[in-house]
């Protein structure tokens, strides 16, 4: 259950406000940060991938936790709030020395906020009423060949599909019908793949492999319902392994099936939870860990239980 937070104490926060979220947005927010909080940020950190990027944002929260043992409040880590989307989040929490050394706050106004639509936390006002008024939860985390993240990775074609999308966005389309443009273009383009997946208790072999996901959220690609059944609190991945359909009106139906989390009973889909397991690929394939890209050809997923916190709505 969530923890309920302190009332009317001042808790020290650091802020990773990534500027080209929510069309240019995301800097405009901080002060109702700050107003929501009823305090200064003790640093505003703009996120990046240089390895100059965590050196800063754990500088930050170091000098946050002094701050908070100054105070000698209740609170036992400092708040680092989020302002963007999933990527954002992702990528501040994979840059932390410790998921201990934080408790995360989310406001979205990013190109996917699928994570907060997972906790309940809506855009707008109602983002900075959660923050001010919520209650600290924990929630599981997974890594990816060592890197974190929170929501959920994809192969195969779910990445493929992301980066389209990216690159439609710069023409200043809206996110969902962005990745649902770059859905179908990449239903015409699919190239499946031979794979293997080994659990603890299963290995599968794939001759025809064209997506797999893991989910630790159910949402994914801006709203898509791609592991309906996903628990933040489980223990356990929702994976869905997806081989080859014949034809383009297969594909699309498919794919509708996947944005509304009716797939799982395909006869092209295989579905397991786990809360491990290793991926290899005939080939070098497109991944992406929460909404961010790269090319692998082997990964290594495994959860680590309830072992972030994050401000979420009051049960």
């Amino acid at each position: 259950m969530p923890e309920p937070a302190a009332v009317g104490l001042i808790r020290p926060f650091v802020v990773v406000a990534n500027r080209w979220a929510g069309g240019g947005k995301a800097h405009g927010l901080i002060g109702e940060v700050e107003r929501a909080l009823r305090a200064p940020a003790i640093a505003i950190v703009e996120p990046d991938f240089t390895p100059a990027f965590p050196a800063r944002l754990n500088e930050a929260l170091a000098s946050a936790s002094a701050a908070l043992m100054e105070r000698s409040n209740s609170f036992d880590r400092p708040l680092l709030v989020c302002i963007g989307g999933d990527g954002t989040l992702s990528l501040a929490f994979d840059a932390l020395a410790s998921p201990d050394n934080a408790t995360l706050a989310i406001i979205p106004c990013g190109s996917g906020n699928d994570l907060a639509l997972m906790l309940g936390i809506r855009k707008g006002r109602a983002a900075f009423d959660v923050l001010r008024d919520g209650a600290e939860r924990r929630i599981d985390y997974g890594t990816v060949n060592g890197r974190r993240f929170i929501n959920c990775v994809g192969m195969g074609l779910d990445a493929e599909v992301a980066a389209m999308a990216a690159q439609i966005r710069k023409s200043g389309l809206a996110k969902g019908l962005s990745y649902y443009m770059a859905a179908v273009r990449g239903l015409l383009m699919v190239k499946p793949v031979a794979a293997m997946v080994v659990t603890h208790d299963v290995e599968l072999r794939f001759a025809d492999l064209v997506m797999l996901t893991v989910g630790n959220g159910a949402w994914y690609g801006g709203g898509f319902h791609g592991a309906p059944d996903a628990s933040l609190e489980d223990g356990a991945f929702d994976c869905y392994a997806f081989r080859d359909v014949v034809g383009l009106p297969a594909r699309f139906g498919l794919m509708q099936r996947i944005r509304t989390g009716a797939h799982a009973d395909e006869p092209n889909v295989t579905s397991l939870r786990a809360s491990h397991l290793e991926v290899a690929f005939e080939r070098p394939v497109a991944m992406h860990v929460d909404g961010e890209l790269a090319l692998v050809q082997s990964a290594k997923i495994e959860l680590v239980p309830r072992g972030a916190r994050v401000i979420a709505p009051v049960e």
